[in-house]
């Protein structure tokens, strides 16, 4: 019952380091936010996180990423007053303990932090899937996926602004 703004802001292969309040991503970021705030003057804020892939390819570990992840809900919750960080789970890559590394900061994110709010761990189950999986580019997933990741997630965040509201 309430009208939906999106700014997609993305860039393929980058760490989470790319995103801080400092670095170009934050900036790219922060204009796009900005940008879909000014043009639609929105009664709340919330962000959809799905990253972390390439951090597990370059073996960053459980507790780094937690706090970069944190970092970043703090830096936009300050410049943008987001009132909840909502992460879908990464997926995996290198199908080893470097994904759960990042998988596990994400789940510990959001069960320690009340700014954070899990959108959709069903990225476990799709990765074993090959019908939701792009069969020329290993770990992605194609359109039938992406439908299923985003529409979990959109009734999640739907659900939690409804009864944040009623």
């Amino acid at each position: 019952g309430r009208n939906v703004v999106a700014a997609h802001c993305t860039k393929g292969s980058t760490e989470i380091e790319y995103w801080q309040k400092d670095n170009i991503g934050y900036k790219f970021l922060s204009r796009k936010v900005k940008g879909a705030i000014e043009a639609s003057k929105p009664e709340n804020i919330y962000f959809v996180w799905l990253q972390g892939e390439s951090d597990a390819i370059f073996s960053k570990k459980k507790d780094y990423y937690k706090e970069k992840l944190t970092a970043l809900k703090d830096a936009l919750k300050a410049d943008f007053n987001i009132e909840k960080f909502g992460v879908i789970l990464v997926g995996r890559f290198t199908m080893d303990e470097r994904d759960l590394e990042i998988i596990n900061a994400q789940k510990e994110a959001c069960e320690e932090d009340a700014d954070f709010l899990m959108l959709t761990t069903i990225t476990e189950e799709l990765i074993y899937k090959s019908e939701y999986m792009n069969p020329t580019v290993k770990g992605h997933y194609n359109a039938k996926g992406q439908d299923i990741i985003g529409t979990l997630a959109g009734e999640i965040l739907g659900e939690y602004v409804s009864e944040k509201n009623s």
